[in-house]
Parts: C-alpha cells; sequence; structure tokens
C-alpha cells in the first residue's frame, strides 16, 4: 500500500507509521498508513498502537484547527485493501452525518439489529471470558 501510495502528499512519520494527506472522501481526509504489513488492529504490538495513535491523535487535532469542525471520524474497514490503515475525515459542521451512509447503507443491505438486553449481556459474557483465556 505504502509502494503505491504518492509520498509527496506525505505529512508526518515516525518509526511504524505515517500519514499521507488524500481527499478521497471529503475535503481534509488523511490516512494513517502502517509501515509494517498488518491486516487487523488485532495484529498489532503494543509499540505499533502507540506509534499509530500518536499520529492519529495530531493529525486529528491539527484537521479539527484547519477546518473548525466538530471531531473527526476514525475507520479503518480494510475490505479492499488488506493493509491496515486508518481514514481520519474531518467532521465538517455542514456536511450530513457520515454515520447516515456507513450504518445507513448496512441497515439497508442487511436490516436493523434490535438485540435484547440479553443478547447484549451474552455477548459482553462471552468476550470477557475469551479475553481471560
Amino acid at each position: 500500500m505504502i509502494k503505491n501510495d504518492r509520498l509527496d502528499n506525505l505529512i508526518l512519520e515516525n518509526e511504524y507509521a505515517l500519514v499521507t494527506a488524500g481527499d478521497y472522501f471529503r475535503e481534509g481526509q488523511c490516512t494513517v498508513i502502517m509501515k509494517d504489513h498488518i491486516v487487523s488492529v488485532s495484529q498489532m504490538n503494543k509499540e505499533q498502537y502507540i506509534a499509530a495513535f500518536d499520529l492519529v491523535t495530531k493529525i486529528s487535532k491539527a484537521l479539527e484547527k484547519k477546518y473548525n469542525c466538530e471531531g473527526t471520524y476514525l475507520l479503518s474497514i480494510g475490505d479492499q485493501v488488506r493493509h491496515l490503515h486508518f481514514h481520519l475525515i474531518p467532521k465538517h459542521k455542514d456536511k450530513c452525518s457520515m454515520g447516515i451512509y456507513c450504518f445507513g447503507s448496512l441497515f439497508k443491505e442487511e436490516g436493523e439489529r434490535k438485540p435484547t438486553q440479553e443478547e447484549q449481556n451474552s455477548l459482553a459474557y462471552d468476550i470477557k471470558e475469551l479475553l481471560l483465556k
């Protein structure tokens, strides 16, 4: 992924990750890209995580200042590009919520889930058990 990206739009980097400017989806969109080939967040070690999220935080703050926006969306999907990266997209005040796009499309495709409290509790229990192993 890094080899295919233009590095003339490089903003910042550290030992484990780099940030490029893109504007692919919305004005100001930037991408934090892991230098090592990692596919999922679960594959990150502590040093990679700290380094990546240091860049996420710095770039988010800069985007919020530049655009005087309400916050920054953070997305990591990895369906088309099988290399861990994080999209940082300013939450512009004059644009509709990206949640409408992300979850609206998902609801349209799969229907809205309405889990019971029991199902939510069961999921929490299962995840807690897995963390103890």
